[in-house]
């Protein structure tokens, strides 16, 4: 609907971590780079994957991602980051807990800086009350992450985008930071 050509327009797709409803439409980049963090891919490719909540057998037949560790430098309270671009104003960093392995996106511009969560929180009001997602594996681990992500919003603007929150539209269209 938008006049994109995912072959043509877009680098890549980032998986934050490998759960079926993350992995779900990659049918519709079968020529596009798919990146995600090796430590869940790992954790997700056997049973113990299948029982968290990977359905690899449904994932597309062709798909080889880049995987990808984190093994940059520290970003504010992320112990580790990993550079998408050579510019690095796109990284991954680690945000596990949800489930290990799993990381968001962040995207450095001039005045405002995206956090693309995935589901290291499930909505903004979640991460502001430090509660965990019904689904979360490890919830001390997910706890201090979502601590790191309110201190890391809170030393610049940072617009947080949940991938499950329904007001996240609303909040990229608005630049509306985290406070």
């Amino acid at each position: 609907a938008l006049g994109l050509d995912p072959a043509r327009d877009l680098a890549a797709v980032v998986l934050t971590h490998f759960h079926h409803d993350h992995t779900g439409g990659l049918d519709h980049f079968p020529h596009t780079r798919v990146i995600g963090p090796r430590e869940n891919y790992a954790v997700s490719t056997g049973i113990k994957g299948m029982m968290m909540g990977c359905l690899p057998q449904r994932w597309p037949v062709w798909l080889k991602p880049e995987l990808v560790d984190m093994d940059g430098l520290a970003v504010g309270p992320f112990p580790a980051s990993h550079a998408l671009t050579t510019d690095g104003r796109v990284l991954l960093v680690p945000t596990p807990g949800h489930v290990a392995g799993h990381c968001s996106v962040v995207v450095l511009d001039d005045d405002i800086t995206w956090f693309l969560a995935g589901d290291a929180t499930y909505s903004q009001e979640n991460l502001r009350v430090g509660a965990t997602d019904g689904v979360t594996n490890d919830p001390e681990t997910a706890r201090a992450t979502l601590a790191r992500i309110r201190e890391f919003a809170h030393t610049r603007p940072t617009v947080i985008l949940p991938a499950h929150d329904p007001d996240g539209p609303r909040r990229l269209a608005a630049r509306e930071v985290f406070s």
